[in-house]
C-alpha cells in the first residue's frame, strides 16, 4: 500500500470516529384518542421514523462493549460436522440479540450510567437497564441482520480499538526494569 493510500484511509477512520453514525428506523407506536370525558380510548397504530447516532465510545462504553464481544464464540469444528444450516440458525438465536445490545450499548453511549444523588450529597451512577432492555429490543424487532452487521463492524471500528492497544503498547515499552520499591532500600 502506497502512503497516500493509508493517510486517504486514516482521514476516513478519523471522519467516522469524530462524525458517528447516523440509522433510522421504522417503528410502530399507537396514538391515544380519547372519547366522552376520556372513557372510551381509541388505540390508532401509527408508523414512526426514529433516528438514532452513534458516536465515539468512552472508556467506560468501550469496557461495556468489550464484555460483549468476549461473549462471542463459534466452536469451528461443530459448525463443520452435521447440518450446517440448522448450526448456523442456532448461532443467529444465540448471538443476533448479542448484536442488538452492542448496537443499544453504542446508541446509548455514556448515558447508560445515571447519575444520582446519594447519601451526603454524593455522586452515585445508576445503570439504565430498562433503557438499554428497551432500545436492544426495538433493534431485535426493527433492524435488518444485513444492517445489524454493518453497525456492529462500524462500531468496531469506532472503537479504534488498535490505536488503543498499540498505546498502550508504547507505555509499557518504557519500562525496560523492574522499579525498585522504597521499601526495599530502607534497610537499618
Amino acid at each position: 500500500m502506497s502512503i497516500k493510500k493509508l493517510e486517504k484511509e486514516k482521514a476516513e477512520l478519523n471522519a467516522i470516529i469524530g462524525n458517528g453514525i447516523e440509522f433510522e428506523i421504522e417503528d410502530t407506536e399507537f396514538e391515544v384518542r380519547k372519547r366522552l370525558f376520556g372513557l372510551i380510548r381509541k388505540y390508532t397504530p401509527t408508523i414512526v421514523r426514529k433516528k438514532f447516532k452513534i458516536k465515539e465510545p468512552t472508556l467506560g462504553t468501550l469496557d461495556r462493549l468489550s464484555a460483549e464481544w468476549i461473549e462471542f464464540a463459534i466452536d469451528e469444528e461443530k459448525m463443520m460436522s452435521g447440518d450446517a444450516l440448522k448450526k448456523a440458525k442456532g448461532l443467529v438465536c444465540e448471538h443476533s440479540a448479542r448484536c442488538a445490545k452492542i448496537v443499544a450499548i453504542a446508541v446509548l453511549g455514556s448515558d447508560y450510567l445515571i447519575p444520582k444523588c446519594s447519601y451526603g450529597g454524593r455522586v452515585k451512577y445508576v445503570e439504565d437497564k430498562d433503557g438499554l432492555a428497551s432500545l436492544t429490543s426495538l433493534f431485535m424487532r426493527t433492524v435488518k441482520p444485513s444492517t445489524l452487521f454493518q453497525l456492529c463492524v462500524s462500531i468496531n471500528t469506532m472503537c479504534n480499538l488498535a490505536d488503543f492497544t498499540n498505546s498502550i503498547r508504547l507505555m509499557s515499552s518504557d519500562r525496560t526494569a523492574m522499579p525498585i520499591r522504597i521499601e526495599a532500600n530502607n534497610e537499618v
